[in-house]
């Protein structure tokens, strides 16, 4: 069985997965707050059974707003991501302790804020994007790296296939978006997954 956890984003990309598959995702849920708390929402380790797949896919909120908020505080930007990060990884250990695959989702291209603003109007308030597209297309990558390089070294699947959906400059591709930020178009995230699915 697969068990899929996240914010909005596993919901939008995993839609219409060919595979029997629980959706426990929780819109809006931060990758900080899956760190701070030491709790993963919507976990249930009694309905876990060995061997089962468990999907993480969490981290765009905490690129597009949060991790900005906290540099403007006087933080430093790679500390901030290490933090977020590495404590997000000590939750995953300290509540998934049982004999499953666990994959751990990338995080997708930020959406390019003019993209947002043709369609929805212009931003007057700090939210839904705080920094400038560079920036979050940055702290993406940084995440997505750190995230990757823990991964290998607990032993666990990252999945990345986003960058299909990437401009040049880094930002999500607007015509296979929903036109905010998630995917519109997830036929080639779907083939990927089920490819990495087959093997392992």
């Amino acid at each position: 069985m697969i068990h899929i956890y996240g914010d909005s984003h596993a919901s939008f990309s995993f839609k219409n997965l060919k595979l029997h598959y629980n959706d426990l995702h929780c819109s809006s849920v931060t990758m900080f707050r899956i760190g701070r708390d030491n709790t993963i929402i919507n976990f249930n380790k009694n309905i876990i059974q060995k061997g089962d797949t468990i999907i993480l896919s969490y981290g765009e909120v905490d690129c597009r707003c949060h991790i900005q908020r906290q540099i403007n505080l006087g933080k430093n930007e790679d500390d901030i991501i290490n933090e977020l990060v590495n404590n997000y990884f000590k939750t995953i250990k300290n509540n998934i302790n049982i004999d499953v695959k666990i994959i751990i989702v990338g995080v997708i291209p930020p959406t390019k804020q003019y993209d947002y603003e043709i369609l929805h109007g212009i931003i007057l308030d700090e939210f839904p994007f705080v920094g400038s597209d560079e920036c979050r297309v940055r702290y993406t990558g940084k995440v997505n790296k750190l995230l990757e390089e823990l991964s290998i070294s607990n032993n666990y699947i990252y999945f990345n296939p986003y960058s299909y959906y990437e401009r040049p400059d880094g930002t999500l591709k607007h015509e296979l978006s929903d036109s905010t930020v998630h995917l519109g178009n997830n036929l080639f995230f779907l083939e990927k997954f089920i490819e990495l699915y087959k093997q392992i």
